[in-house]
């Protein structure tokens, strides 16, 4: 198996700290069933890696994650982190506390609304994605993005093929950010969990730049997206395989290439594409 996700909906006033693990149980499943080699397996964590690679050797171009469900008391988080070394728990590996990538107090638009969630990944490419929206009444397409994070790949250039300036692969979310597992700097400092922007030709990836004014000639359109060096990394990151910044005009699911489908928000959230598979399933 390779390519596989799901879509599932928590009804109004249901996301609860509950519903976390269940989301959780739901991204957990499907990691396996995309065919990630299982590092470790817990209650309540999964590290993996893709199918067939080394885990005795870290490589900063082979990508693996970890991801979790966090207990905090009233509500729960759902965790994720790229880990450079054996496992995330290995006190050797640069895997720090990660990225929360579901929280139900961060949803900044009605917090009783309906969400839904889609996820995906693909066990031999190593990549997966996530992304969330609800109803949003204060939006005049009626829709927010609620969370969106992916994690992806960058492209290396035939100049820059060295291992030990930073991890070719990272967390990323639509509002701009990227996080490798770790990066050297221009002074030689080894920065553990780095922080980049992220841009396109459309331009920063922290705002909406893909709107196209009324009775514009421009074609709906894809670009690549890459992440900032901001001095933070003495690498030159090449664009994300897994991410296509997109115009506005596109429905969510819509395809926009063979194998890539939208990712929509409100009219003033930066839509992306991503590689997903045939179908997904409705849980």
């Amino acid at each position: 198996m390779a390519r596989v996700g799901f879509k599932k909906t928590f009804a109004q006033g249901t996301f609860d700290k509950a519903a976390v693990a269940t989301l959780f149980g739901h991204i957990k499943n499907t990691l396996i069933a995309a065919g990630f080699q299982i590092i470790l397996d817990t209650p309540e964590a999964i590290d993996v890696m893709p199918m067939g690679a080394n885990p005795a050797v870290a490589n900063d171009d082979v990508p693996h994650w970890a991801v979790w469900y966090e207990d905090a008391g009233t509500t729960a988080y759902i965790r994720g982190v790229p880990v450079f070394g054996a496992n995330y728990l290995d006190e050797g590996a640069l895997a720090d506390n990660g990225f929360i990538i579901v929280n139900p107090n961060w949803r900044w638009q009605d917090q009783n609304a309906e969400i839904t969630f889609w996820f995906a990944a693909d066990g031999v490419a190593g990549w997966w994605w996530l992304h969330a929206i609800s109803p949003d009444t204060n939006s005049s397409n009626g829709q927010t993005m609620s969370y969106a994070c992916a994690a992806v790949t960058t492209r290396r250039y035939p100049a820059d093929q060295y291992q030990g300036l930073s991890t070719r692969y990272g967390l990323w979310d639509a509002w701009g950010d990227f996080y490798p597992a770790y990066a050297m700097n221009e002074d030689g400092t080894q920065n553990r969990w780095p922080w980049t922007g992220t841009w396109s030709p459309f331009g920063e990836g922290w705002s909406y730049n893909g709107l196209r004014h009324p009775g514009s000639p421009l074609s709906k359109m894809a670009v690549p997206q890459f992440p900032n060096r901001d001095g933070g990394s003495a690498c030159i990151y090449g664009e994300f395989n897994e991410i296509l910044a997109i115009t506005d005009g596109y429905a969510q699911e819509e395809q926009v290439l063979p194998g890539w489908i939208a990712m929509t928000g409100d009219d003033w959230e930066q839509s992306y594409a991503v590689p997903a598979p045939d179908s997904f399933t409705v849980l």
